[in-house]
């Protein structure tokens, strides 16, 4: 009997010994699995989204969305995936004024804008809204990727907390309205021109002898439709895909100013960034840059046919004609190229366009 009890009690103790062991396993093997858990979310928290916004259309046929198309492509590649970007065009986070100021608190990462809304916070970028300023793109292009470029950029940085990665183009800015023909500086006058919120355009137009309105990009078509205003400004690229033509009856290919998008992002966010990621956001900027500009080129030189064919009248100056338009805007340069941005900027721009185009 005291046999059977001792091998009971053994038995018991083998089991309790195995349960035991079974249990520490069990452990083992749920904190494994915990830890691979653990991993995955933390992989998970490593890919970084990036905001990307603008304000043209939202189709890849357009120049801004199709470059960021290809900005995003390059980024998420190079990245392996730690870096995904989302593109918010046709203005979805706001007019190009609340993109800005959502960079600037850093509620969005980047955006691609036009000089529109900067003077507000950074006048000193009216120095390439010069009327007239560049005879051609090829000088636009070597000044605003040289040195003075790099200047107005690391300006900007200091004064908004926004850093400039490139340059690119929205194009030479031509004027269209629903009234008459515009050959000479006196056809401009009394015309309500739609602007950008920009003084040194409303300038200009002023100085035309017209009545400068400005409004955010995507209540345009609806002021031109209505009558709100008789024209507005911008390149043909934006003409055609915004269907200006179908509001609009004249367009005059002056080229008053040309205007550059700008890839932007919020400095604190590009700082927080590993080096490797910041290396490739730079080099798929410059990839945007040539991209956007080369499509731009291409969205042209189709739109001024495509115009034509909507039944637009298209007034090309001439040399002598565009130099009546210049020194009626001479006031621009004093007003707001002195006053605003500063005369040692201006002459520094000035010199740079002169460099430019003894090359």
């Amino acid at each position: 009997m005291n046999r059977y009890k001792k091998l009971a009690g053994l038995l018991l103790i083998v089991i309790l010994i195995v349960y035991s062991l079974s249990g520490c396993s069990g452990s083992e093997d749920n904190s494994v699995g915990q830890g691979e858990a653990n991993k995955e979310s933390e992989e998970v928290k490593e890919v970084i989204e990036i905001k990307l916004s603008h304000s043209s259309p939202a189709t890849v046929e357009d120049k801004l969305e199709a470059a960021c198309q290809e900005f995003k492509r390059i980024v998420e590649e190079k990245t392996n995936g730690r870096v995904k970007v989302i593109t918010y065009p046709a203005s979805q986070l706001g007019g190009e004024r609340e993109q800005l100021e959502g960079l600037q608190m850093g509620t969005i990462e980047m955006a691609a804008l036009s000089t529109g809304p900067l003077p507000g916070v950074f006048p000193e970028i009216m120095v390439i809204d010069m009327p007239y300023l560049f005879s051609s793109k090829k000088v636009a292009y070597e000044v605003l990727d040289g040195p003075i470029g790099q200047e107005i950029f690391d300006r900007m940085l200091e004064k908004t907390g926004v850093r400039g990665l490139a340059w690119g183009e929205n194009g030479f800015r031509h004027f269209t309205n629903s009234v008459r023909p515009i050959e000479k500086p006196d056809d401009v006058k009394g015309l309500k021109i739609r602007t950008m919120e920009n003084p040194a355009h409303m300038a200009m137009v002023k100085a035309l002898g017209g009545d400068p309105t400005p409004m955010a990009f995507g209540e345009v078509y609806t002021a031109l439709a209505q009558g709100v205003v008789d024209g507005q400004e911008n390149p043909v690229s934006l003409i055609v895909s915004m269907r200006f033509y179908e509001v609009q009856d004249y367009v005059t290919l002056d080229g008053h100013v040309y205007n550059p998008h700008i890839l932007m992002i919020n400095d604190d966010f590009y700082n927080s960034l590993d080096p490797d990621i910041r290396k490739v956001i730079d080099e798929a900027a410059i990839v945007w840059k040539d991209f956007e500009r080369d499509f731009n080129k291409r969205q042209t030189e189709e739109g001024l046919r495509y115009l034509e064919e909507k039944g637009m009248k298209i007034t090309e100056l001439t040399l002598e004609q565009k130099q009546a338009f210049r020194e009626a805007t001479k006031v621009v340069y004093e007003t707001i190229g002195k006053k605003e941005v500063g005369e040692e900027l201006l002459n520094k721009i000035l010199n740079a366009v002169k460099e430019a185009e003894s090359k």
